[in-house]
């Protein structure tokens, strides 16, 4: 790959190495908006994206797909076959704020670290990636072709478009971005750049029954006995299935359960096979269930919303087969899609121009190259790759801390992988 440096390339690189007070600023600013999804409240934090783009010189869109998550869109250069640096900046609920150390919407800056609710997913990556996208602006970097921002607010939890869930979804559709290779600020830390990751298969189950006082119960004419014995069929049958990954991504997959491990942090007390067998086979997460009205009354109906994630080397459509033909045969269960949540398995090739270049450019600035992966969760990355783009996600955050208690991310981390962004999007042209 070549190493010829774009013109003002060094300026705008110069100015980033000189700018940490102000990165730590705009992440501390990004995260006092208390953008929690659900619900959405305001798009406050996406009009101060625009001003702060718009100092720049920079012009912006902003789209209103409905239900107040309002996207933001800005782009210079031409050609189609662009970069498109992807952020979004609603985050999750905060929780009980007397759990957290330092207000969880303060930014609170301690030492090396940046104290609050999306300091990690992904406020820090969204705040260099905006510091990179300005300075290729700003340094008039010259680049044979275009480069795209875009900031979302429903990443955490979809919202309805006009052409059905998912902000990025309806902006690929409907052409208002146009890139072919995209980097996500998601935490990945950044000693590993993510390539794949598993589908989302959401389903809502329910069952009836007629109800009666409990002490005269037929203990299997219950709607919440029928609904478990259904889920425990449906658990019993998708863990004998195991997908077997293309072999351009096979060897990553294989090898990404120590990367989870550090993920997981503390919580990995998985063992490595255990981490394995979860990237090559569906699982199946009960999440809510809701059933009866009184202890003495046998339940009239009962329902459970269901979380699959489905494997890499396994279509969504395959795993649906399975788990309806388990309802169907019960005879006394339905099932319905949850459209906010349902897409495949994707991956980037690692041989890409993408992945190659974001590699390239982290070894060059880090001293050693990151490792590819494969994550065990989802992210708007599977919407992208639908739509043709390559794209990688790698930012600041990292995983162990993100969207519990005490979210923090590290300054130098940041400011390192702004440089990184700046240098392949720079790069990715050449």
């Amino acid at each position: 790959m070549s190493k010829t440096s774009p013109k003002n390339l060094d300026k705008a690189l110069n100015e980033l190495k000189n700018s940490e007070k102000e990165i730590t600023r705009l992440v501390v600013n990004l995260i006092r908006f208390k953008s929690e999804n659900p619900p959405v409240e305001d798009h406050d934090i996406q009009l101060f994206i625009r001003d702060f783009l718009r100092q720049a010189g920079l012009g912006c869109e902003l789209h209103d797909p409905g239900d107040k998550a309002w996207a933001l869109t800005s782009s210079f250069g031409d050609g189609n076959d662009g970069f498109i640096f992807y952020g979004h900046a609603d985050v999750v609920p905060a929780g009980d704020p007397s759990r957290w150390i330092h207000p969880p919407f303060s930014g609170e800056v301690v030492g090396d670290r940046i104290h609050g609710r999306g300091a990690s997913d992904m406020k820090a990556g969204l705040a260099a990636e905006l510091f990179a996208y300005r300075l290729l602006y700003q340094n008039e970097v010259e680049l044979p072709g275009r480069v795209e921002f875009v900031s979302v607010l429903d990443e955490e939890n979809w919202h309805r478009t006009p052409i059905g869930w998912n902000t990025s979804d309806w902006l690929l559709t409907t052409g208002k971005l146009r890139g072919k290779a995209c980097v996500m600020g998601e935490q990945s830390g950044i000693k590993k750049v993510c390539l794949g990751e598993r589908g989302d298969y959401w389903v809502r189950l329910h069952s009836n029954a007629k109800p009666r006082h409990g002490s005269t119960p037929v203990y299997e004419d219950n709607a919440c006995v029928k609904l478990f014995r259904v889920l425990e069929s449906i658990h019993t049958t998708i863990t004998k299935l195991r997908a077997e990954p293309p072999e351009d991504i096979r060897g990553i997959v294989y090898a990404s359960p120590k990367h989870i491990a550090e993920d997981l942090g503390e919580a990995a007390s998985i063992t490595h096979d255990q981490l394995l067998e979860m990237l090559v086979k569906p699982t199946m997460n009960l999440g809510v269930v809701r059933g009866g009205t009184m202890i003495n009354i046998v339940p009239d109906a009962c329902e459970a919303e269901v979380a699959f994630c489905v494997p890499i080397g396994m279509r969504r459509e395959s795993l649906h087969a399975a788990v309806s033909r388990m309802v169907e045969e019960s005879g006394s269960v339905t099932l319905e899609l949850l459209g906010e949540s349902q897409s495949d398995p994707s991956y980037t090739k690692p041989d890409s121009r993408i992945a190659q270049t974001l590699k390239e450019e982290a070894a060059d600035v880090l001293g050693v190259a990151p490792e590819f992966y494969v994550t065990q969760g989802t992210s708007d990355a599977n919407v992208f790759r639908k739509h043709g783009v390559d794209t990688c996600f790698y930012g600041p955050g990292d995983f162990a801390n993100t969207h519990g208690y005490n979210e923090f991310v590290s300054i130098s981390a940041v400011t390192r992988i702004a440089q990184i962004y700046l240098k392949t999007a720079a790069r990715y042209f050449a």
